[in-house]
């Protein structure tokens, strides 16, 4: 055997044995860096899925990069250090566990027969794009530098193919266009800069296994995330991303769990799942299983426009109770579901977007949530089941009047069954009155009020009704008063016509006084004044129970003319 170029322990060799010519070839480039490459140049050939075929010369056993890695061999002065091999077939295990490697180790276009160990390991950059692997293991792993997986194929074993969970990689981690089977694993990872898996396919299809297991992840920058494609739930709870969140385009099949599981997730930035462009036609961000986003934070805005979802039975399509937008929640732009959009205790501080959604059987629900910077809405876009209990905003972008408001408030659902409209919540149409009075449109907030009593009327038992439509019909609740004046003048007028054609009784035979009928019927319709008549003049039978029925109608009157003077002076 011909000794490698550069120093090297005899230990080392002895342990290695006989170097085939391409570990020579990568032992005497080792030390100054240089590149070897034992692709033929026919990228059909060069594949790594067809390195089966490829010829013993392109062959590399793993545990001689994994000592070149480990100082077997010393980099020559004024040089860096470095693997740098393309197109090879790496057989065995390449173990650096527990190690320290300051050189840069980058595997392009290669194909590995073992796993990849880098377990506890501190390494610098790792290029293994392009390559096909089994199993990338580097739990609790430092990267001084990049980790490059673009282009990589992981076929996984035993549903895991990555496990980096813990892995601290100071730059970047690259991802885009990586196809992985089974799980990949991040949980508690710190990476300084962005994390990619644009056009990624991550695939796990074991009972309740994983596509990305990322819970606990802190991401320097953005996490760059469209057109991905997963099968098994990606989970990222706890996960804290510094800049943008993109999942435009994605696909995400849970698998009959969460397609995204992103409870108590922060985002600095905006967080877009939007459709992606392309030219046959936009691609749009689709889930099936559940949007989870219990209690997460976004520091801008929370983009879904045109996102298709679709939930199992019972589960909520969207799930964002608690969860806070420092900027705006846009669901329009054709935003289709079936099922529920649970939004619980959300705060959002920009608006509410609902132009253009396009999900008239899904229930939307809004039970104490607050959309400080109000709605952008069009009628027809609200879905036709509604919870808005507790719900407070801000103003409508686009006026409607409160009889096309109205028409939303049925559509609430009951308490006892959220598939049925009809339910009643008061606190629905006392917060629409407030926004019209905020507008300074006060007979739009009557409107809703009155709405209000009636429909608080109709769940009511038939007989409790009664006083509740002679209310109504006499004065609308008290918010229709200038109903009052005209049954008050009405009742005025058939009262002294009655009067007239029914002679009284004095009852004091000594005084001179003449009967008025006008005057008469005034004392017994309007509260408080009298004018004498009823002190002097009396009826029986039949006209005593007018006088009786026309006292009581007074004081109904008079009370809703007060009640209705009194609001009026309280708003101004």
């Amino acid at each position: 055997m011909s000794r490698p170029t550069g120093v090297a322990t005899s230990h080392s060799l002895a342990r290695l044995g006989r170097l085939s010519p391409a570990e020579r070839r990568v032992w005497r480039a080792f030390p100054l860096g240089e590149p070897v490459d034992l692709r033929v140049g026919d990228p059909s050939v060069d594949d790594p899925a067809n390195a089966d075929t490829w010829s013993a010369e392109r062959t590399v056993r793993g545990e001689v990069i994994a000592a070149l890695l480990l100082g077997a061999c010393p980099a020559t002065a004024g040089a860096v250090a470095a693997v740098r091999l393309a197109g090879a077939r790496i057989t065995g295990e390449l173990f650096v566990d527990h190690g320290q490697v300051s050189s840069l180790l980058m595997l392009r276009g290669c194909r590995f027969d073992g796993p990849v160990g880098l377990d506890e390991a501190v390494t610098a950059a790792i290029d293994l794009s392009g390559s096909h692997l089994t199993l990338l293991s580097a739990y609790g792993a430092q990267v001084h530098g990049t980790l490059d997986l673009r282009d990589t194929v992981i076929t996984g074993v035993d549903g895991r193919a990555v496990h980096a969970d813990g892995i601290r990689v100071e730059g970047s981690l690259f991802a885009s266009r990586t196809q992985v089977t089974g799980s990949f694993c991040l949980i508690n990872a710190q990476i300084g800069g962005q994390v990619t898996f644009i056009d990624a396919t991550l695939r796990n299809s074991e009972p309740g296994g994983t596509s990305l297991n990322a819970g606990g992840m802190r991401v320097g920058r953005s996490l760059l995330a469209q057109r991905l494609e997963t099968l098994g739930e990606l989970r990222m709870p706890g996960a804290h991303i510094g800049s943008s969140l993109l999942f435009n385009g994605a696909r995400l099949n849970g698998l009959g769990r969460a397609a995204l599981h992103g409870d108590s997730l922060t985002v600095a930035s905006e967080a877009f799942f939007r459709p992606y462009p392309a030219e046959d036609g936009s691609q749009p961000f689709t889930a099936k299983g559940s949007v989870r986003l219990t209690g997460a934070r976004f520091g801008a805005d929370l983009n879904l426009s045109g996102a298709r979802l679709d939930s199992p039975p019972g589960h909520p399509a969207l799930h964002g109770g608690r969860m806070t937008v420092e900027g705006s929640l846009w669901l329009g732009s054709g935003f289709h579901t079936d099922d529920e959009i649970r939004l619980t205790g959300a705060r959002i501080t920009g608006h509410l977007d609902l132009v253009g959604m396009d999900s008239p059987g899904a229930l939307l629900t809004l039970y104490a949530a607050n959309a400080v910077g109000g709605i952008r809405d069009d009628l027809d876009a609200w879905p036709g089941r509604l919870n808005l209990d507790g719900f407070t905003y801000g103003p409508f972008s686009r006026y409607a009047g409160a009889q096309g408001r109205l028409h939303l408030l049925k559509r609430q659902v009951k308490r006892s069954d959220n598939r049925q409209v009809g339910g009643f919540r008061a606190q629905s149409y006392e917060q629409l009155a407030a926004s019209y009075r905020s507008l300074g449109n006060d007979g739009e907030a009557r409107t809703v009020l009155l709405a209000r009593q009636r429909a608080q009327r109709a769940r009511l038992p038939w007989w409790q009704r009664i006083p509740g439509h002679l209310l109504d019909l006499l004065v609308g609740y008290g918010y229709r008063p200038l109903r009052a004046i005209g049954w008050a003048t009405g009742l005025l007028v058939a009262g002294s016509c009655y009067f007239s054609t029914v002679k009284p009784q004095h009852i004091n035979a000594e005084d001179k006084s003449v009967f008025n009928p006008v005057l008469y019927a005034a004392d017994h319709l309007i509260p408080v004044m009298r004018f004498g008549q009823s002190d002097v003049w009396q009826y029986h039978g039949v006209p005593a129970v007018v006088t009786v029925v026309l006292t009581v109608l007074g004081w109904t009157l008079g009370i809703a003319i007060a009640a209705a003077a009194t609001r009026t002076l309280t708003r101004n």
